[in-house]
């Protein structure tokens, strides 16, 4: 089978655009005003992996990177990938907890660090749990230095002296460890390769339209497949240009596609249902736009269909996939007239079947089963978890999603909106039920806690739990609790208490009951 993309990595791909044209625009940044082309993200990506070689992160080695969305990122994404190290993003909505399992599960060796962004305090949380990291040798912060950590010009003089020769990079090598939530509550980390990352963009860039022409912005933070996968290294093949936002503002967001002429829009339903609604809408120039992609949580085809008429943005598509697919499994063509009802059909290189979730047999299409998807762009396996990697992916090498779809008679998938599993997807994050109940049962006035999704109409799914108490609490300092462990987007919206919980005849809690009560008002709020 002939490669799926015409670069094997993204260090090749960066060489190849910084020679054919290097002076044209890569990177742009409008908050803070900074901008690369991609002479100068190569000039700076090459001095950073060799710095990187100079401190002894060697090929293999796994490199972390706890930033908001800016200019250092990208950076930062293709000195790893050019040292043949292993890129680890992380979710900047981590809190203490959440960063100490993933940075110690990780076992990264060097770490770049924004100091802080909104409330969350990088720098100060790493430095409290370096003690309790012994892979970590290096820290690298983007804003300052300070004690036990390095700033970035302090890091990269390593390079001028060091002279490091970047070494030759294999394409189906591991390139990022990217963390995803288990049904055990802890996050697990798919390892994706060169080649399967590098297919994935081309063909979602290919089936967008992505041109040298395209500005291309994005609500998705970086640390998320879709942003640092998708966007950065669709960019990147197709020699677009890359616009960043370090946070969602519907408004904000409306001046960046304004005054930066952006063509391309990404974001999910919950982005998108702000920006049509916002009052100030009307009052910018929206124009410039042509295509763009939603999901990450079920999407609303009267949603897309409004949004590309009201922008206007002709060429929205509904996308789906998963972190271990790479990032995308199916989208449709930007200018396919079931672009809004459907995900499209699958990408070059990606089998996709459904199959009956009790006996594995493949359905006939318009059969609602589970999405199961085969192909290069599956992950190798997650980092440190053979047993999880066994489940998801069979020895056929079908990889089992956990979410229900269909496919027509035309090939294309429709998310039928049902999950195997009990995750939780709010305005775009992933919520497992497991790690926020494991939370709150850490609370003395908890006996026990079952947490399930609610509907939304703003963020898709809300974080609800019930609750049996051992002694008196209020809804406020159960979600006060929680905040202080795990990420914010985690913790329960709503409260409701309960004497018992439904349960089937082998004892599990019956969530389906749970939230149908919940959502009739059968529960009574704590």
């Amino acid at each position: 089978m002939p490669p799926l993309s015409p670069f094997a990595t993204p260090g090749a791909a960066l060489a190849a655009q910084a020679a054919a044209r290097g002076g044209a625009p890569a990177l742009v940044f409008p908050d803070s005003g900074r901008a690369l082309t991609y002479a100068g993200w190569h000039d700076g990506a090459a001095r950073l992996a060799a710095a990187l070689l100079a401190f002894g992160v060697a090929r293999g080695h796994h490199v972390g990177l706890l930033a908001e969305t800016r200019l250092e990122w990208p950076i930062v994404q293709l000195a790893v990938a050019m040292a043949g190290a292993v890129l680890v993003p992380f979710n900047t909505h981590y809190r203490r907890e959440d960063l100490r399992h993933a940075l110690a599960h990780s076992k990264v060796s060097a770490l770049f660090l924004s100091e802080s962004f909104r409330s969350n305090r990088y720098l100060e949380t790493v430095a409290g749990l370096r003690r309790t990291l012994p892979y970590l040798e290096t820290v690298i912060c983007f804003d300052r230095a300070a004690p036990g950590c390095l700033s970035l010009d302090e890091f990269t003089a390593a390079a001028r002296t060091g002279g490091a020769r970047l070494p030759d990079i294999d394409a189906d090598a591991t390139a990022s460890l990217q963390y995803t939530s288990g049904t055990t509550g802890l996050p697990k980390g798919a390892l994706l390769t060169h080649r399967g990352m590098m297919g994935n963009s081309w063909g979602i860039s290919g089936r967008l339209g992505v041109s040298e022409s395209d500005r291309w912005t994005s609500i998705i933070p970086l640390f998320h497949c879709a942003g640092c996968i998708m966007c950065i290294l669709g960019v990147l093949q197709r020699g677009a240009c890359y616009v960043g936002v370090p946070s969602f503002d519907p408004e904000r967001m409306f001046r960046v596609i304004e005054d930066e002429r952006c063509t391309m829009l990404s974001g999910v339903p919950t982005s998108f249902l702000a920006m049509l609604e916002h009052p100030a809408r009307a009052a910018h120039d929206l124009s410039s736009l042509r295509a763009g992609t939603c999901g990450g949580a079920d999407t609303d085809p009267a949603l897309l269909a409004r949004c590309a008429d009201a922008f206007p943005l002709p060429g929205l598509v509904q996308v789906y996939g998963q972190t271990e697919a790479s990032t995308l499994i199916g989208l449709a063509d930007h200018e396919a007239p079931g672009r809004f009802a459907t995900c499209g059909p699958p990408l070059p290189g990606a089998e996709v079947r459904i199959v009956d979730p009790a006996t594995g047999a493949a359905l006939p299409t318009r059969e609602i089963g589970e999405i199961q998807t085969r192909g290069e762009m599956v992950m190798l396996g997650y980092f440190g978890n053979d047993e999880a990697t066994r489940e998801t992916i069979g020895e056929d090498g079908w990889m089992r999603t956990g979410d229900l779809g269909l496919l027509t008679a035309d090939g294309d998938l429709v998310i039928a909106g049902g999950r195997l599993r009990d995750m939780i997807i709010r305005g775009g994050e992933n919520v497992y039920p497991a790690e926020v109940e494991t939370a709150l049962r850490g609370h003395d006035a908890v006996a026990d806690a079952a947490v399930f999704g609610l509907p939304d109409r703003y963020y898709g799914e809300i974080v609800a739990a019930a609750v049996t108490v051992a002694g008196p609490v209020s809804a406020g300092a159960l979600a006060r609790h929680c905040a202080d462990r795990i990420a914010r987007f985690k913790v329960p919206a709503r409260f409701f208490r309960v004497d018992r919980f439904p349960s089937t005849a082998s004892g599990k809690v019956r969530k389906a009951a749970l939230r149908e009560e919940a959502t009739a008002g059968g529960l009574p709020p704590l």
